[in-house]
């Protein structure tokens, strides 16, 4: 006989305890997953039935590195696509991934460790402010904390004092730097021709911001900050920071020998990625910074990292005494020794032998052309510092090396299979970055091409694909909004550019004779390609828009070609150019305009005080064009607005040497030219050492064939020949006595 039941109430309230409560199906997941419940009732008729959707479905074997959360909790196949997958936007769902792009569950998840690993409590940011504050912050700090305030509070005051230190570099929106002497643009640069006087930063500099609902907002305004985002045509770029999502996360001291001090290291490559990564861009930042902070070392090597972090460290301006290259104590010696160091053994590092039955083999090739191309990377890196310290005779030889390992790995031809995007994509930014650098230093050095060809990767179109360079996010102070530096377009043009100049350089330097002088047809056709280049540039860079550093070099490199090149022809006074009936010397004029205005409207946004690596050459070559100027307009009028040129870039080339050592030289050199009365009136804007003033020996010896500054190859190479080089004609001032200069006349 079967048991029965409980039949007491006490019975009956026991059992009911140990049963699971049935609920109701939740309405919008039965929807989701089985539709609408059919009842003979409510079943609409069968032409009213739409038809199902379609849904995407991945091919079978298609691999997906991470599911979005929606696909994970109902267990559907996500195919990864993002924003949104194929499942989700079919479902109407949302759709969220805990993963980066190419990233695992496990990857996301260390990484999410590591991040709130690197997060600081209060008190360790506390202790961080005690730590790498000035003297007085840390004093003012230990006395608050000694009258009992809280860490909170601590902050609250250190952040504060911050934005009040801010406010001062950036006081108003009419905010700008003020010309020497004369305060006004020149009358000889304001001509009706001169397309810079019309551009949106001059208008801001000198006759203060315009009316916003009147202006033309610059292309990608209304993308990043609202419809009137004006702060890079008001605020200095020195002021602004580097906003990117990995740079914060960073810790070099696992990457270096050299310091433990994280917070001054995430500064130094902070100031890197600011004021001369897009400069001169060898690597993909996306990657190297992402792996940085992984511990990853795909995109990123200790060489690579001590090879960046000396470059900023001529950037970083709280580094005292940062041009002493020579000084045990600098730390940007210390990281260029170790990156020496480094790329000794990287450099010799030998190919896997192929053993037949190897299985490991194709992955241990792969591994040693990551570590080539990383290798490459930084010595370029370490070819620029010594660019930097007045000794390219030596850092040449990196740049050499770095051309024969990247024939070993192929980098200069077309695009491998084997490789993923993410490596094509690293390989193609050092390949066009290695082929600008090549031909940047030998038409400066009077020298033949060491690549006779661009890469045959083909750069994508920025407009089409900006994703692929990955763009350098700026904030000013007192915004909220981030400001693009336009990488991509940059990037693109640069390497437009650099292609034309290469070609001129290959028929014009040999190594056994001067500069080939081009038939007269041939610069025209260099001429109207360069022309044609300048007008053809995407909006932010045209001479309207173009406000950032490295926008305005990117014309004063054009303008520096221009009268470069037609100088030959100048008496060619009858040849007309283009439809607009130039004349070589119309041109040459409107090009010589040009440039000075380029370099006065750079002063007027963003000073001279940053390290700029390349700015240099452009103040030293105007300064010795405006002295000669100086000496053949005796009696005209506008020999006044000539000296205030004179003493800006005078100011331009002192301001720098802060950073370079070989500024300091160009100053030396350029001061004993100077007229004695323009040494006195340079010193009321310019604190000018004595030892600036001494025709004695600088503190260390020049190792340099940079040539003295001259207009026109052939000029140059007349200089050269004569041997009249930057180090020569400095050594010998050292042969005079150490007393203050009687300076002559000559062109430098």
């Amino acid at each position: 006989m079967a048991e029965s039941g409980p039949t007491s109430p006490a019975d009956r309230q026991q059992a009911n305890a140990l049963l699971r409560r049935l609920l109701p199906a939740d309405s919008a997941a039965q929807d989701a997953s089985n539709g609408p419940p059919e009842s003979a009732g409510s079943r609409p008729p069968p032409t009213a039935t739409p038809a199902p959707p379609v849904l995407t479905r991945r091919k079978r074997g298609q691999a997906t590195t991470a599911a979005c959360g929606a696909c994970r909790k109902r267990k559907s196949k996500c195919d990864g696509r993002r924003p949104t997958c194929s499942i989700c936007r079919d479902r109407g769902t949302v759709c969220e991934f805990d993963t980066h792009a190419a990233e695992t569950h496990t990857q996301a998840l260390k990484r999410k460790y590591n991040e709130l690993k690197s997060q600081k409590s209060a008190f360790e940011q506390v202790y961080e402010v005690l730590r790498s504050r000035s003297d007085e912050e840390a004093e003012e700090v230990y006395r608050r904390i000694r009258r009992g305030a809280d860490a909170s509070s601590i902050l609250r005051h250190v952040n504060y004092g911050d934005l009040l230190v801010q406010l001062a570099v950036v006081p108003e929106a009419r905010y700008r730097y003020e010309f020497p002497y004369l305060p006004d643009m020149p009358p000889f640069l304001r001509r009706p021709d001169n397309a810079y006087l019309d551009s949106e930063v001059y208008e801001c500099a000198l006759r203060g911001p315009p009316a916003p609902a009147t202006q033309h907002e610059p292309e990608g305004v209304s993308a990043v900050g609202g419809a009137v985002a004006r702060d890079p045509y008001l605020k200095p770029y020195l002021a602004t920071t580097v906003v990117h999502p990995w740079l914060d996360s960073v810790k070099p001291s696992k990457w270096t020998n050299v310091s433990t001090d994280d917070v001054l290291m995430r500064k130094i490559l902070h100031d890197y990625l600011l004021f001369d990564y897009d400069s001169f861009t060898f690597f993909q930042k996306d990657f190297f910074l992402e792996d940085m902070a992984t511990e990853n070392h795909r995109f990123c090597s200790e060489l690579l990292v001590n090879a960046v972090l000396c470059i900023g460290s001529f950037c970083h301006r709280g580094l005292q005494g940062r041009a002493e290259f020579w000084n045990p104590k600098n730390i940007g010696y210390q990281f260029l020794a170790e990156a020496k160091r480094l790329f000794e053994t990287e450099s010799e590092f030998e190919a896997p032998l192929r053993v037949p039955g190897d299985p490991d083999w194709e992955r241990k090739q792969r591994e040693w052309e990551q570590r080539r191309l990383m290798t490459i990377q930084a010595a370029l890196l370490i070819n620029l510092a010594y660019n930097l310290n007045g000794s390219d005779k030596i850092g040449w030889r990196y740049t050499s090396r770095a051309l024969e390992m990247a024939n070993d790995v192929q980098l200069l031809g077309p695009a491998l299979e084997h490789y993923g995007p993410e490596m094509q994509r690293a390989r193609a930014y050092t390949a066009w970055g290695l082929f600008c650098w090549q031909i940047l230093v030998c038409y400066h050095y009077l020298q033949p091409p060491l690549i006779r060809e661009p890469p045959q990767i083909p750069l994508p179109d920025p407009l089409q694909d900006p994703q692929w360079y990955g763009e350098l996010w700026v904030k000013y102070p007192m915004s909220q909004s981030l400001w693009p530096t336009f990488h991509g377009l940059l990037f693109k043009a640069k390497a437009e550019f650099w292609s034309i100049v290469n070609e001129i350089a290959l028929l014009s330097f040999s190594r056994r004779r001067s500069p080939a002088r081009l038939p007269v047809d041939q610069i025209l056709r260099f001429y109207n390609r360069l022309s044609t280049w300048l007008h053809n540039l995407p909006e932010p860079l045209t001479p309207k828009q173009a406000v950032l550093p490295q926008h305005l070099k990117l014309h004063m490199h054009y303008n520096n070609v221009v009268f470069d090149l037609v100088t030959p022809i100048l008496g060619h006074g009858a040849i007309a150019v283009g439809q607009s009936g130039q004349t070589p010397r119309d041109i040459y004029m409107e090009a010589v305009t040009n440039f000075e205005t380029v370099i006065r409207l750079y002063y007027l946004r963003h000073s001279f005080e940053a390290a700029d690596s390349f700015l240099l050459h452009f103040l030293g070559l105007l300064n010795h064009m405006t002295m000669t100027a100086i000496e053949t307009s005796k009696g005209s009028s506008f020999l006044e607005s000539r000296r205030s040129t004179l003493l800006l870039l005078s100011k331009g080339i002192h301001d720098q040497s802060r950073s370079f050592f070989v500024a300091s030289a160009i100053l030396r050199l350029q001061l004993s030219a100077m007229r004695p009365e323009d040494v006195g009136l340079l010193r009321q804007f310019v604190k000018l050492e004595e030892d600036q003033l001494m025709l004695g020996s600088l503190e260390q010896a020049l190792h340099t064939n940079w040539p003295v500054y001259e207009i026109g190859l052939e000029a140059k190479a007349v200089m050269r020949e004569q041997g009249r080089m930057l180090a020569n004609s400095l050594a010998s001032l050292t042969l005079q006595p150490s007393n203050p200069p009687t300076p002559s006349h000559s062109p430098t």
